[in-house]
């Protein structure tokens, strides 16, 4: 499965930086800040090669499926982020937790954490200290084998409602300033670069989804963090039929948790997510038809 990483995966990894320049400025920015959060939710200290293929395979690594950040001053380390289906959030962390210690011994940064992960391995048992509030606790988190970035993300966004996307800058087609004002059509969100080529590939396939459905109650919408004049440049080049907008910053694609490109949301009528799709390749067209053709099988929302 082909994919392009995002300066947010290749800062994190030496063996490959030649499209690390082409990314935005916000995506580079959360790399700096998650990249610790990365080890963890990723459940390995550096990110993976960038083929796509390795990605959705499970592996040995440890997980437990928490983005950190480093703590306040008087020590512990931050849970930025808990990935909603994880063994972290079955231990009972959620976001806003400062850990304090794990099995006993104090952290106060968070390469600590990953290196205990990375020593319990899956499997294996970590009983953390955290502080919520004023009141600290002890919860028992049992690490899992790192189940690959597409599934990490389905774990966390799968099953929540779509975030509403920020201060879009219109590119092509009429892309409304809240996805909550395409309740009761499906929407696919695909958030794809110019400089990407399986986004440049899935592009065609988007535009024969819109053409076949997009009568029958389908919203497709891309996402760029590229300028607007970019975008408009590759969306006449590639024939885009659907609605395309710039995404300035990257606003958007963090609140989606965007590590690699192409990423796509299939979103039901009601606003929730159904399915995700890292990286794209032979039978992910047929794949995304039909998950497509059920969600507009199913009823609409009342009222």
């Amino acid at each position: 499965m082909a994919a392009c990483y995002t300066r947010t995966m290749q800062s994190a990894d030496s063996r490959d930086k030649s499209r690390a320049g082409r990314s935005s400025s916000r995506v580079r920015a959360a790399a700096v800040r998650g990249i610790l959060g990365i080890g963890v939710v990723l459940g390995m200290t550096m990110a993976p090669a960038p083929q796509a293929s390795a990605e959705h395979r499970p592996s040995r690594r440890a997980w437990i499926g928490v983005e950190l950040a480093p703590g306040p001053a008087g020590g512990g380390v931050l849970a930025k982020h808990v990935v909603t289906s994880s063994p972290a959030r079955s231990g009972g962390l959620v976001d806003g937790d400062v850990i304090l210690a794990v099995d006993g011994v104090a952290l106060v940064k968070p390469e600590q954490l990953v290196a205990r992960v990375a020593i319990a391995g899956p499997g294996g048992s970590m009983k953390l200290t955290i502080r919520r509030g004023a009141a600290e606790r002890e919860h028992v988190v049992v690490p899992v084998a790192f189940p690959g970035a597409e599934e990490v993300l389905r774990l966390d966004k799968v099953g929540t409602f779509a975030p509403t996307w920020k201060a879009l800058e219109r590119v092509a087609g009429s892309v409304p300033d809240n996805i909550g004002k395409l309740r009761g059509r499906v929407v696919v969100v695909d958030f794809w670069a110019s400089w990407c080529g399986p986004c440049r590939a899935i592009s065609k396939d988007l535009s024969k989804l819109h053409a076949a459905y997009g009568d029958k109650g389908l919203s497709i919408v891309g996402l760029t963090g590229e300028p607007k004049a970019v975008a408009e440049k590759a969306a006449t080049e590639l024939g885009m039929r659907y609605p395309v907008a710039s995404d300035p910053d990257d606003r958007t694609a963090a609140l989606y948790g965007i590590r690699s490109l192409p990423t796509m949301f299939v979103v039901d009528k009601k606003g929730v997510i159904r399915e995700v799709f890292v990286g794209y390749g032979p039978g992910r067209g047929a794949t995304l038809e039909k998950i497509v053709a059920d969600l507009i099988a199913e009823p609409s929302p009342s009222g």
